[in-house]
């Protein structure tokens, strides 16, 4: 990663909440590839030079979880930042534990999301 790149990865399952964080970060001057599936997600990841990563904790095959496990397993250095809906302490410890940077719960902390993007970057 790069000081120059600012470029956000979005995973996440809900296209509106992709579109919402495009618009929200893009506003603050940062672009943002977004993709809906877990699988794209990893293929982007692994491909490209982000410098940060949102990512959701629920997908069809995989949780956000796994999908930071496998992201870890050949990036440990871009923060991955949970921007869930999912609020148990259980699946907060575990998305902590698989590697994330932060987690956020939305909708509640939409508003903090910007401020933790640009914080980590």
């Amino acid at each position: 990663m790069t000081q120059e790149n600012k470029d956000i990865l979005c995973i996440d399952d809900d296209n509106d909440t992709c579109e919402l964080v495009k618009f929200v970060l893009e506003q603050k001057g940062l672009p943002v590839t977004a993709c809906n599936t877990a699988d794209e997600g990893l293929l982007y990841a692994r491909k490209g030079t982000f410098s940060l990563i949102i990512l959701d904790n629920r997908f069809h095959m995989l949780s956000g979880i796994e999908v930071c496990e496998r992201i870890r397993e050949f990036d440990k250095e871009t923060p991955v930042v949970f921007f869930t809906g999912e609020s148990r302490q259980t699946e907060i410890d575990k998305a902590m534990s698989a590697g994330a940077t932060a987690y956020l719960i939305k909708p509640n902390d939409f508003e903090k999301l910007a401020e933790t993007v640009l914080n980590l970057i």
